[in-house]
């Protein structure tokens, strides 16, 4: 097997921007190597969006690492490949995107869009791309080697019967994280990254849909709540809300759950939330006193008005009966007959709907990992691990991560394209 210069394990988004910055910057034949445990690269990439891709926030960078808790990390990836960056990197090659409620997704519609062109310029640059090679150990000599040109190499063992070892300069590790492990993400990376020194920080599943103890909800199943605000705690997010046969799931649920896993008592199994409980505002244009202000007045002006028909200003129609049970509210009585009681309730159901929460979804289907090698060991100008030299890390691997949104494949995209940059420049 010939030398590379560098060597990249892990075919992901993160992974094959690693190759085209290196590939770019290089513009040599044959001095990279991509090495994916699978039969095919991008397989989870093909999964986000929905299938459509969101590849990216379309605010700007500075907006965006505000959202992101390693943002001082960060901010050096994100500046060297920013967003229109990103975008234009696929525009060279014809694709047009859209935006969309603040994010980017390709015109198509189409993750495969996206997955192509990257495909596209590997071959362009010739990088040697290995399907079906899951790696079993890399390991660089501490003393000098007796063949010269294999001197202070890393050295690449694959499980792959027929193949010899592959030695490299440098290794850039891009093989993801512990979620969807039908995709080839299953912690490979971390055994590598410890093997090496580095240290890896509580991993645990991130936007992932959230179990609710005696759901109350199972009628409503497949209803979207749209635009509310979602609390946990002092933590507020906004957006829909899917109420689903086990509880609730959609992007503000997705981005709430970073903070209600994390604090699941380790050790235990499905019951592992203790006392945790998330409280849903459904209209959160309106404050609370706005709200009783203005059901006081319409109670007046509307007073021979059913609860129930009253509630469609407030409700979509299928979900108005289930919400007034839950608040112990007759909908066939009229406003003006309605009590304080039933007003209290009205508002506490629109406003403070409380739900306690019993568990997660399995981690196979949570779309991110949170948390990972610990940034304090990794160089943020370079991506370069501090403990070994030429070792490079990027994508979910690594510790940062974010809410939805195009932030993840950012994160992705960004570490990714710095860690070949760098390569290719030492």
């Amino acid at each position: 097997m010939k030398n590379y210069k560098v060597a990249i394990v892990g075919g992901g988004p993160a992974g094959m921007m690693a190759a085209i910055a290196i590939g770019k910057s290089l513009n040599q034949e044959s001095k990279i190597v991509l090495i994916e445990k699978t039969d095919s690269l991008g397989k989870k990439l093909l999964l986000t969006g929905g299938g459509r891709c969101n590849i990216a926030n379309a605010s700007p960078i500075k907006n965006q690492l505000d959202k992101l808790k390693d943002k001082n990390f960060l901010k050096h990836s994100f500046y060297t490949l920013n967003n229109e960056q990103l975008l234009a990197i696929f525009k060279e090659k014809g694709l047009e995107f859209k935006e969309e409620n603040g994010k980017y997704f390709p015109i198509t519609e189409n993750s495969k869009s996206i997955l192509n062109i990257l495909k596209d310029y590997l071959k362009e640059l010739k990088v040697d791309v290995l399907l079906n090679n899951p790696v079993k150990s890399i390991t660089k000599p501490i003393t000098k080697s007796t063949t010269k040109n294999k001197k202070d190499l890393f050295e690449i063992k694959t499980s792959k019967s027929n193949m010899t070892s592959i030695y490299s300069e440098k290794v850039i590790l891009t093989t993801g994280g512990i979620t969807y492990p039908q995709t080839g993400s299953c912690g490979d990376g971390y055994k590598i990254a410890t093997d090496f020194g580095h240290t890896i920080s509580t991993l645990r599943p991130g936007l992932v849909p959230l179990k609710v103890k005696n759901n109350k909800f199972n009628q409503l199943s497949g209803i979207t709540l749209e635009n509310i605000e979602v609390s946990y705690r002092s933590i507020k997010t906004k957006g829909n809300v899917l109420i689903t046969h086990f509880g609730l799931s959609g992007p503000a649920i997705l981005d709430l759950s970073n903070f209600v896993v994390k604090d699941m008592i380790p050790g235990n199994t499905d019951n592992d939330f203790s006392d945790l409980a998330i409280s849903l505002d459904l209209i959160p244009k309106l404050s609370e006193d706005e709200l009783k202000n203005k059901i006081a007045n319409d109670s007046q002006e509307y007073g021979k008005t059913k609860i129930k028909n009253y509630m469609k200003f407030y409700l979509k129609n299928r979900t108005i009966e289930s919400f007034l049970s839950l608040a112990n509210v007759d909908g066939d009585k009229t406003l003006s007959n309605m009590t304080k009681k039933d007003k209290n309730n009205i508002i506490a159901i629109l406003k403070h709907l409380n739900i306690e929460i019993n568990g997660m979804m399995p981690e196979k289907i949570s779309m991110i990992t949170c948390g990972g090698v610990s940034i304090d060991e990794i160089n943020s100008k370079t991506m370069e691990s501090k403990l070994t030299n030429g070792l490079y890390f990027a994508g979910e691997l690594i510790e940062p991560y974010g809410p939805t949104g195009g932030y993840n494949l950012q994160i992705a995209f960004s570490t990714g394209y710095l860690a070949g940059e760098s390569c290719a420049e030492k």
